[in-house]
């Protein structure tokens, strides 16, 4: 296991590499692209600048979170930037193996009620077999990806969904990313994590 930390200029290039992967699968065209806030929505907001905008339609942005993400204390976030980088690693380390072993002992979280935005409720009824996109920054006990492709199925069942993040932090996830950069158990620290420090 290790802890990738992207800049912004780090970032970009990979969520290119993201957009240049996807790409390659032949010459797929997506209806929509549904980028899952907050995290999918910055890595969407820079992949669609290198993805071809003749290969999707409408982008939409959908919110739903992990409760362990909801509870995070704002004065812990603060006491997270005075942390060395090591410390941090190790805090990531542990934080990701403690989620891997809960869902090993408890199995997945039920799956969250997930509001989709009425224009892509209209795309997925209208398209017989609507292809869908989906953008997160990384897939963890993938609780989150799967209660969003269970609300796209359960609109319209032919709906082909793929979905592309930047890592998959554990082994057996709930649902897995047709596009990743890495499956190897790297955790990445984006511009926007909590215990992201700006140089």
């Amino acid at each position: 296991m290790q802890v990738l930390t992207l800049a912004p200029e780090a970032f970009d290039r990979h969520a290119e590499q993201l957009a240049q992967m996807v790409a390659e699968e032949g010459h797929m065209k997506y209806d929509a692209i549904v980028a899952v806030r907050r995290g999918g929505s910055f890595v969407c907001d820079s992949f669609c600048r290198h993805f071809p905008k003749e290969r999707y339609g409408e982008r939409y942005d959908v919110k739903l979170q992990r409760p362990s993400t909801k509870h995070k204390n704002r004065k812990f976030n603060k006491l997270l930037k005075h942390l060395p980088t090591s410390i941090l690693n190790l805090m990531r380390m542990a934080e990701s193996n403690l989620l891997s072993l809960w869902s090993r002992t408890k199995g997945h979280a039920r799956a969250s009620e997930v509001e989709l935005p009425c224009g892509l409720v209209s795309i997925l009824r209208e398209a017989k077999t609507p292809q869908v996109l989906v953008i997160d920054d990384a897939i963890d006990s993938g609780d989150t990806l799967f209660s969003i492709a269970r609300a796209l199925k359960g609109i319209n069942p032919e709906a082909e969904i793929r979905i592309a993040v930047m890592t998959e932090t554990t082994g057996k996830p709930r649902i897995h990313a047709n596009f990743t950069l890495y499956r190897n158990k790297t955790l990445i620290r984006f511009p926007w994590s909590n215990d992201y420090k700006k140089r």
